[in-house]
């Protein structure tokens, strides 16, 4: 299956005071640490690529030299981000190729999601051909999300600050959870103080 996977690095980042996802964490920025778990999965998966969709300028050139560097990342500038949410989703999903058959949406601050739940829920998405589907650990529902192409529409219909999570409670009915049992993974850092 064709997969676009969109690595949303774009946020404001409102609450932190600063770009959080530049903010170091363990001696690196924190959006590179779920991205390089993205990049070693998708090199075990030829058919799966990710889309970086940012508003800053550092996280685009940092990307395009992983891009260049022959790396499965495609860097996708969004300066509509700083509007929205749905103005990266929608940036992503544009930037998709047209043969796309599913859509796997990830978020830079989100630093704990380890690369076996990735990579797990990734291929059982795959596997069951999921319509829709998200992680979960207990009743708390997280991201990633997945959306198969049929969707495509209702997420560039998206506006504002909401993202694919209002299509996922529009359709209960059709989403496939994927379990994880530590919930720290699905943190994601909105302060300081969340380090």
């Amino acid at each position: 299956m064709k997969v676009q996977l969109i690595y949303l690095a774009a946020g404001n980042s409102r609450r932190f005071g600063a770009n959080k996802l530049l903010y170091e964490l363990e001696g690196r920025p924190l959006y590179l640490h779920l991205l390089e778990r993205l990049i070693r999965i998708c090199k075990r998966h030829a058919s799966w690529r990710i889309l970086v969709v940012t508003q800053y300028d550092e996280i685009y050139d940092q990307t395009a030299g992983m891009e260049a560097l022959g790396m499965p990342v495609h860097p996708v500038f969004s300066p509509d981000s700083r509007k929205g949410a749905a103005y990266s989703v929608r940036a992503g999903v544009e930037a998709a190729s047209d043969d796309t058959e599913g859509y796997a949406f990830f978020v830079g601050d989100q630093p704990y999601l380890s690369e076996s739940s990735a990579e797990g829920f990734l291929e059982e998405m795959e596997r069951r051909a999921a319509v829709l589907g998200s992680v979960k650990c207990r009743e708390r529902q997280g991201n990633p999300a997945w959306f198969l192409s049929q969707y495509r529409r209702e997420l560039l219909e998206l506006t504002g600050d909401g993202g694919g999570r209002k299509i996922l409670k529009r359709h209960p009915e059709q989403v496939t959870f994927y379990e994880i049992r530590d919930e720290r993974e699905l943190e994601d850092i909105d302060e300081p103080t969340s380090y």
